[in-house]
C-alpha cells in the first residue's frame, strides 16, 4: 500500500528556520518511506498574495514533481476567486485548495468562501480547511491566528455538501464537540494534520468518525513527522484502517495527475 503525507509545509518561513530544500525533501522522503506528499507553502501563507507564493513554490520544487503535489491556498477576501481556483485546477500539480480562515479573514461561513468550495466543486478540486498553523502554545506574536468559530463551521458543511471537505489540523476535541452526523457527510475527510493525537485518541476514531475517510498528515518538515507514523503504528486500529489513514483514502480522494 502507498504511503501518503497529506500535510507537509515546505519554503521560507520567517519565523523558524525550515529544512525544505529540494536535498532536504529528498531525504525526507526516504527516511519517511514517502510515495507521494502534499505541500503548502509558507510563501502562500504568510506573505501577501497566496497565488504569487504558489508560482513561487512550483518554479523551486519542479524537480520534485514526479511526487510532491500542492495545495493552493485561497484568500478568500481577494478579488477574482474565479480566475484562481481555474489556475489552480489547471496545473497537474495541484491537487486541492486550501482555505486558512484563522490567517485570512477568519470568515469561513463567508460568501466569498462558501463560492470557493462551489468552484472547487465544479473543477472536481477537494477544500482542505485548516484550523491553525501553529501551535498557540508556540505561536509567533506576530501572526495574528484565530479562532475557526463552530457556528461558521457547521454553516460551510451545510452550503457546500457537493464539495469534497478535508478538515484538517483541528484537535480531535474540537470535531467531537460539532453536534454533527459524520456517517451523513460522505464527502468529509478527517487529515490528522499536525494534530499529534495519541494513541489512546487513535483507538477512540472509528467510535465518532469512519476510518475510511481519514487521512494521514505530519506538518513535516517543519514539524517532527516521526512522533504521527509511531502513534498510528501503536494504535489498535486494524490494519486495513492503517494503511488505508497511511495512505490508502488519500489515493481515493484527490486527483493525481
Amino acid at each position: 500500500m502507498p504511503v501518503v503525507d497529506t500535510n507537509f509545509f515546505v519554503g521560507p518561513c520567517p519565523f523558524r528556520e525550515t529544512p525544505s530544500d529540494v536535498d532536504d525533501l529528498l531525504a525526507l522522503r526516504e527516511r519517511a518511506g514517502l510515495d507521494l506528499a502534499i505541500a503548502t507553502g509558507f510563501r502562500s501563507l504568510l506573505y501577501y498574495d497566496p497565488i504569487a507564493g504558489l508560482d513561487g513554490d512550483l518554479a523551486q520544487y519542479e524537480a520534485l514533481s514526479a511526487w510532491l503535489f500542492f495545495y493552493a491556498t485561497i484568500n478568500p477576501a481577494f478579488p477574482q476567486l474565479e480566475e484562481q481556483v481555474k489556475r489552480a485546477a489547471g496545473d497537474a500539480r495541484i491537487v486541492g485548495l486550501r482555505l486558512f480562515p484563522t490567517l485570512h479573514d477568519g470568515m469561513l461561513a463567508s460568501e466569498q468562501a462558501i463560492q470557493v468550495a462551489h468552484l472547487a466543486a465544479e473543477h472536481g478540486l477537494p477544500v482542505n480547511v485548516a484550523a491553525r498553523v501553529f501551535d498557540g502554545r508556540v505561536a509567533p506574536r506576530y501572526v495574528n491566528q484565530g479562532m475557526i468559530e463552530r457556528a461558521d463551521l457547521t454553516a460551510f458543511l451545510n452550503q457546500s455538501k457537493e464539495t469534497t471537505v478535508i478538515f484538517s489540523m483541528f484537535f480531535f476535541n474540537e470535531l467531537q464537540s460539532i453536534e454533527v452526523d459524520w456517517d451523513a457527510l460522505p464527502n468529509v475527510y478527517l487529515d490528522l494534520g499536525c494534530s499529534k493525537p495519541s494513541v489512546a485518541s487513535l483507538d477512540e476514531v472509528p467510535s465518532w468518525f469512519p476510518t475510511d475517510r481519514v487521512l494521514f498528515g505530519t506538518g513535516a518538515p517543519f514539524y517532527y513527522w516521526g512522533g504521527s507514523r509511531l502513534g498510528l503504528a501503536g494504535a489498535r486500529l486494524t490494519e486495513d484502517q492503517k494503511q488505508g489513514i497511511l495512505g490508502g483514502n488519500a489515493m481515493e480522494v484527490f486527483p493525481w495527475g
